[in-house]
């Protein structure tokens, strides 16, 4: 996606060359583990929504490279731990850091990794106000874990899934572009709204990581397919199957109890409409996100997150 823009090509080639230097080689264990951890393959759809909405008035790199290295590294923290949680094997199709290393390891990587985050954080420059929004949309994400955690195995309502994925995947798709748009020093009201545009771009995005499960036949962006619903997570197609025909959550019971296959599921959740409801969410989600992007005035670094609306 990025190569259709050249300054942002190079801008994310020297961004991730600044944290390489953060994540040095022979620099300890816990250093070695988060450097695996964060160059394991991921987007940094994050950091480039940081940078970008930077771009949107006076660009420092030094402010807005230590806050991209942050954001990026919390959520590099967040996976470690959802891994120790799911006792996940496979994160990128590489090793988690738990499968790996153990459990011991992983949770010592994810709380040094979480540190670093702290000090970027200060690094950046960014105000005290804001790094405590920033502490906020952690605990934010941690409430959304606990709440997808102790609802396994149950299918609640479509409200329940919006608020924990807010929660969850949200608020750091809304710390990535309400700071970067701080630290570019839009007017406050141009920072909620571009605060408010990630928020919904976050949600599309776990709407869309939902749909992959269901329609790809070959595995799915960052962890294994299936994996959701074998970890007893309903997505959202699911739930609006079973709203449609509540026999499903009968056979959703047999899946887990290892009496039909998987794919018996999901035929029947596509049969129900699950699928299509779940695109027509997603479509609603990115309407908003665009009405969102055309109260901003229209610059070059906005086109591209306009393109990456229309890739969720």
């Amino acid at each position: 996606m990025w190569e259709s823009y050249p300054f942002l090509r190079d801008e994310m080639t020297e961004f991730e060359k600044y944290i390489q230097r953060e994540y040095p080689a022979g620099k300890g264990v816990l250093n070695d583990l988060s450097a695996e951890a964060i160059f394991s393959g991921g987007k940094r759809i994050r950091p480039v929504l940081t940078i970008l909405s930077a771009m949107s008035g006076k660009y420092d790199r030094e402010k807005v490279f230590p806050l991209a290295a942050a954001i990026e590294t919390l959520h590099t923290a967040t996976l470690v731990h959802d891994d120790i949680i799911d006792d996940a094997d496979i994160r990128r199709g590489k090793p988690t850091v738990s499968k790996k290393h153990g459990t011991n390891m992983a949770v010592y990587t994810g709380d040094y990794l979480l540190a670093s985050s702290i000090l970027l954080l200060i690094r950046s420059g960014l105000p005290t106000d804001l790094s405590a929004h920033v502490a906020k949309a952690v605990r934010m994400m941690c409430i959304g874990e606990v709440n997808q955690y102790l609802s396994r195995y149950d299918i609640t309502g479509v409200s329940s899934y919006l608020r924990r994925v807010m929660k969850k995947t949200g608020i750091l798709f809304a710390a990535s572009t309400g700071c970067g748009s701080y630290a570019a020093g839009l007017e406050e009201s141009q920072v909620k709204i571009m605060t408010r545009l990630g928020l919904n771009m976050g949600v599309a995005f776990q709407i869309r990581d939902d749909l992959l499960d269901m329609q790809s036949d070959s595995g799915k962006e960052g962890k294994p397919l299936k994996k959701d619903l074998a970890e007893g997570i309903a997505t959202l197609p699911v739930i609006f199957a079973v709203m449609k025909d509540e026999k499903i959550k009968d056979t959703v019971e047999n899946f887990h109890n290892g009496l039909i296959d998987v794919k018996d599921v999901y035929r029947l959740v596509r049969q129900s409409g699950g699928v299509d409801n779940t695109l027509r969410m997603k479509e609603r989600y990115i309407k908003r996100c665009r009405d969102l992007l055309d109260q901003i005035p229209r610059t070059e670094n906005l086109k591209v997150i306009e393109d990456i609306i229309g890739w969720l």
